[in-house]
């Protein structure tokens, strides 16, 4: 045992070995935290415009379109917004069905044509989408 102990690269590889294990105990212990956020439970929030190019002749007027959304939770209320070149406008909000997914068909009132971004909030979920308002196709 003395001789076996005696040498360094063995006292080394020990340690490294025991340094090891209790990393890798740490990280497994770590993993099963109690959080439990859409991307913790493998959701993660998207959203779509259609169709995501809509005429407002003369850039003015009400642009119509629908908007998409999946991965949030049932029971959520899903605030939805478009940012705009005079600030961000709130536009519907969504309910997330058993699936997490919702449709909502929005009317707004523009003034300016360009891509604006279209946003839906959940507490700290997140998600955007192009819609583009053009003066004809």
């Amino acid at each position: 045992m003395r001789r076996f102990l005696g040498s360094r690269a063995t006292i080394v590889v020990l340690l490294l070995s025991i340094l090891v294990l209790v990393i890798g105990v740490s990280v497994v212990k770590g993993s099963g935290s109690g959080s439990t956020s859409s991307a913790s439970l493998g959701r993660v929030p998207s959203l779509e415009t259609v169709p995501v190019t809509v005429v407002a002749e003369g850039c003015k007027g009400t642009a119509k379109f629908d908007v998409y959304a999946a991965g949030f939770e049932k029971g959520d209320v899903v605030l939805i917004t478009l940012r705009t070149v005079s600030g961000q406008v709130f536009i519907g909000s969504g309910f997330p069905n058993e699936t997490g997914g919702f449709h909502d068909a929005v009317e707004v009132t523009v003034a300016d044509c360009g891509v604006l971004t279209v946003q839906a909030k959940r507490k700290n979920d997140i998600v955007t989408a192009p819609v583009a308002i053009v003066a004809s196709k």
